[in-house]
């Protein structure tokens, strides 16, 4: 037998030796997330090894950064225990439970966006901070492993009966494709959580959201949830999409701006065709946040959610308008962020 310790001594687990980390860790209800099957495609897995010191695979080497490995990161599906090791993982993996919920309701918003709404059978509530993530667990099927998905929580947090999600198809990933085209409305799923650094703080600070596509549902969950608790906090909302149709909640979204008096929501295309009825914004949407953002805007808290080259715009844009990264809470793909 051989041992794990995790986060200096906050769960240690005695296994036989030869089983893969990711195993080892989810048969003890440590589940990280996951969508290649363990074979190092995903790159979503990473813990970091605190001692011995483990060479890395070539999967590694393809899915981490230099800095990743300068750092001793590791893909816990790449590593298969010979010896005692100890290893750091995010905080939330260690206290979020496992649920069981039944899909009662499924609605394409867009061409490529769902919302699933899942009523919780066991536990029968949940209580998580708005903008937090979930991980979706998708069965096994023929010689596929079972496997977790993160996705964001789209719903209130004062409705503990339910979460609801938004999901964007990929086409080619093996999760988004089993949700769209086999998963059925009444079918009984598990999923873990509430997972994430991603929440609304609490303090009276004005608040910032920029976001694209399915980035929309923690932002959606921040703001129903501010609704809900008369939360009257200036807000803003720069909400961007290619074109008019894979615009969503447009109408809940304009129904928050009249019933709070200190929000406002400002969708934007980019790639919306010349001549159309579109009257709003047009452009990337960081850009268009930039163009509102004048005067002195140094006191907001920025919540960003998107792909990683809008974050990173978006960083850009919030640093030359003094908005410091203390206040800048973002999770690429919301993936939580590992302990540095």
């Amino acid at each position: 037998m051989v041992k794990v310790n995790i986060n200096n001594g906050k769960r240690v687990l005695e296994i036989k030796e030869g089983e893969k980390l990711i195993d080892i860790l989810s048969a003890h209800g440590i589940h990280l997330p996951s969508a290649c099957g363990s074979k190092g495609n995903c790159g979503l897995c990473k813990i970091k090894v605190i001692k011995p010191e483990i060479s890395f695979t070539e999967s590694e080497i393809e899915r981490l950064s230099k800095d990743e490995r300068n750092e001793a990161f590791h893909l816990s599906c790449q590593i298969s225990l010979q010896q005692e090791i100890n290893i750091e993982i995010p905080e939330e993996y260690l206290t979020s439970q496992e649920y069981t919920a039944k899909l009662t309701s499924r609605r394409l918003l867009t061409s490529d966006i769902i919302e699933l709404t899942l009523e919780l059978i066991s536990p029968a509530s949940i209580s998580f901070n708005p903008g937090q993530y979930i991980l979706f667990k998708v069965p096994p099927i023929g010689d596929r492993k079972a496997f977790m998905r993160p996705f964001s929580i789209a719903s209130s947090s004062a409705d503990t009966s339910f979460i609801q999600l938004n999901i964007r198809r990929n086409p080619e990933g093996i999760c988004t494709s089993w949700i769209f085209d086999e998963l059925k409305q009444g079918q009984v799923v598990n999923f873990s959580g509430p997972r994430g650094n991603f929440y609304m703080r609490n303090t009276e600070r004005p608040m910032l959201f920029i976001a694209g596509g399915s980035g929309m549902a923690p932002v959606r969950s921040i703001l129903k949830t501010m609704y809900h608790f008369r939360i009257n906090r200036k807000a803003i909302f720069f909400f961007g999409a290619l074109n008019h149709t894979d615009l969503f909640y447009l109408d809940e979204m304009e129904r928050l701006q009249k019933e709070m008096s200190n929000f406002k929501f400002i969708p934007a295309l980019s790639n919306e065709p010349e001549g159309s009825t579109w009257q709003g914004e047009r452009g990337l949407i960081p850009e268009v946040a930039e163009r509102y953002l004048v005067g002195d805007v140094s006191e907001y808290e920025a919540y960003l959610c998107g792909k990683p080259a809008m974050i990173q715009s978006c960083i850009s844009i919030l640093s030359t308008k003094n908005i410091p990264s203390e206040r800048t809470y973002f999770d690429l793909f919301n993936v939580a962020k590992l302990p540095k």
